[in-house]
């Protein structure tokens, strides 16, 4: 009975210390797509009460362009500029008066973990054309905002 109650010690103990710890690595994997985010400021320009006359500032300028939270470079691009006396070579942005085509590179800082940006900014002025009828005039600035090209 004694020889059989070792035995039985004696196999328990190699059994426990045949059992060991196994650690197994496992591979992590992610496709993180373009996202793209832009604040543009103020939403809408004011220009005032003005007369007839040119290089009116904006009362709320400069227009800022702000692309935190996005995660690629960033380009911001005017398309159209639509409603009188904006859209005759009148709306100035950084005395350019053929905004249209005018563009903006916000650039992705330290793309390989959080972008960072600097804000970009452009100054709108006005000319007002002799003539121009009174009353309230509204208008409208079109951007196209694209990432990198494929």
């Amino acid at each position: 009975m004694k020889k059989l109650l070792l035995f039985w010690v004696m196999f328990g103990v190699l059994i426990s210390m045949s059992s060991s710890v196994l650690a197994v690595n496992q591979g992590l994997n992610v496709t993180i797509g373009e996202d793209i985010h832009l604040l543009i400021n103020p939403d809408t320009v004011d220009f005032g009460t003005r007369v007839p006359g040119t290089g009116y500032s904006a009362l709320n300028g400069p227009i800022t362009f702000d692309a935190t939270g996005s995660n690629v470079d960033v380009t911001v691009t005017v398309s159209a500029v639509t409603g009188f006396p904006f859209d005759s070579a009148t709306l100035l942005l950084d005395g350019d008066s053929t905004p249209v085509g005018k563009s903006w590179l916000l650039v992705c800082e330290t793309p390989l973990t959080v972008c960072t940006y600097d804000v970009a900014s452009t100054v709108p002025t006005l000319d007002i054309p002799t003539g121009a009828s009174q009353g309230n005039h509204v208008g409208t600035i079109t951007y196209t905002v694209t990432g990198p090209s494929p």
